[in-house]
Formats: C-alpha cells, sequence, structure tokens
C-alpha cells in the first residue's frame, strides 16, 4: 500500500523490535522530525544526507548492538532494587557500561523499550563524559566532528590532569511503579534553566546539541539537578 514515511514507521513499530530507525527529513520540517519522534523514531537526519554524519550514527549505535549480553529473562519481577556504578572518564568504555545497565534491569520490558533506554543513556553518558569531566564546549565539538578530529581532542582533553581523574556515576533505581537513572558527572555544571528550545528554528535540525532533545522522547521524564552536572532519567512501568 502507498503510504508516507509516518505511516510506515508507526505500522513498524507496532512489533516492539529493537530496531534502530533513522528518518530523514529537510530543513521546515521540524514537526515532521517530532511527530517521527513521538512515533518511536531513534534519531533523524537533514537532507542533503552528510555521508560523515550517517556514518557517525551507524558506528555509534553499532557499538551498542554489539555490546548486548545474552540474558536469561526471569518468570517473575524485581519490586526494587538499587545499584550505583562508578567509573572512569573513557568514551570508549560507554557501550560496554550501558550493556551493564540494561544487565541489571531487574525487569522485563518489550525490546523496544530496551533499545530506548540504550540510546537514551548513551546520550546522557556521552554528554556527562564530553561537556562535564572533559570540559568540552559546544564550539570545540562542532569543529572537531567537522573535522573528524573527536578524538585527538579526547586525547588533549585526558592530558589535563583534573579531567583525566574525574569519573562518572550513575544510581540506579527499581520500584514498582518506575525504573530511574541518574547521572552524575564531576565537572563544573551549567545553568540548564537557559537550554534553548530545540524545537525552534535550525537548531532541531543540527547533528551537535540536539542529543538531549532527543532523549526526552525516549524516557517519560528527564530533569537536570543541582548545578547541572546531575540529570535524572524515568521509565514507567506498565
Amino acid at each position: 500500500p502507498v503510504m508516507d514515511g509516518l505511516q510506515m514507521l508507526n505500522i513498524l513499530r507496532q512489533d516492539k523490535s529493537d530496531t534502530i530507525f533513522i528518518i530523514t527529513t529537510a530543513y521546515g520540517s521540524e514537526d515532521y522530525a517530532i511527530d517521527a519522534l513521538r512515533l518511536g523514531a531513534n534519531n533523524y537526519l537533514k537532507k542533503p544526507i552528510k555521508r560523515k554524519s550517517l556514518i557517525g550514527l551507524i558506528d555509534k549505535y553499532k557499538l551498542i548492538v554489539e555490546s548486548h549480553k545474552l540474558t536469561k529473562k526471569a518468570e517473575g519481577n524485581l519490586l526494587k532494587k538499587d545499584i550505583t556504578l562508578e567509573f572512569r572518564t573513557d568514551i570508549n568504555h560507554i557501550p560496554s557500561i550501558i550493556s551493564q545497565l540494561v544487565f541489571e534491569l531487574g525487569v522485563k520490558l518489550d525490546d523496544s523499550e530496551i533499545t530506548n533506554i540504550e540510546l537514551g543513556l548513551d546520550e546522557l553518558i556521552t554528554n556527562s563524559v564530553e561537556h562535564g569531566n572533559l570540559g568540552i564546549t559546544f564550539d570545540e565539538k562542532v569543529v572537531a566532528s567537522n573535522d573528524n578530529t573527536m578524538l585527538q581532542l579526547y586525547a588533549e582533553k585526558m592530558k589535563i590532569k583534573e579531567f583525566a581523574t574525574r569519573k562518572i556515576k550513575v544510581k540506579y533505581k527499581l520500584r514498582k511503579k518506575y525504573c530511574e537513572w541518574t547521572i552524575i558527572d564531576q565537572g563544573k555544571g551549567f545553568d540548564w534553566k537557559l537550554i534553548p528550545d530545540p524545537t525552534k528554528g535550525a537548531q532541531l535540525m543540527e547533528l551537535n546539541g540536539r542529543g538531549i532533545f532527543i532523549t526526552h522522547f525516549l524516557f517519560d521524564k528527564m530533569e537536570y539537578l543541582g548545578k547541572g552536572n546531575k540529570v535524572r532519567v524515568r521509565k514507567n512501568l506498565k
């Protein structure tokens, strides 16, 4: 049958699989991108598609998929669980850390829900490492991304003793009606109240800076706390 991209996405998402969907759109199509995210798209790219941007997303998601662990699902659900995971600042360890966090879920979820949790945690932890512990500014990341020098930028920042010794802490809480993650970095934080609305103007269509916006669609609740070096997300349980 003839249908548009959103209709097809809606149908494909009904099987609740762990398939990752990246949709394409153009400037002036901000509402289309938002509708796609609400229907279960995991990310979006603006036309014309830049090969570097597409490969970057595919490589990022490939690492997450490859880090999946085979676990036996229990017949019953835990009603309460609290764990804290602490790790040093290393961008290469993020996929395995996310895999560990998913392993610790303690509750049965659809494959699509688990995928959303993985992608959302990846965005938040990466943000805490880059902009929090390593102090990478938005402008520095834009330049490095465009020049394909992100690895060099990481290496330069890790040479700074203050940054190299910092750690990330993730607190996971499971309760009967929800599961919740709190991610804490040791950076100086930021005034999260001044974050511009990414749905307005060209900001929505830019590759850098919109990962946090996308994360809002992957969880039921998201909020920054304190000085901005702590973020908490929640997934409601049925």
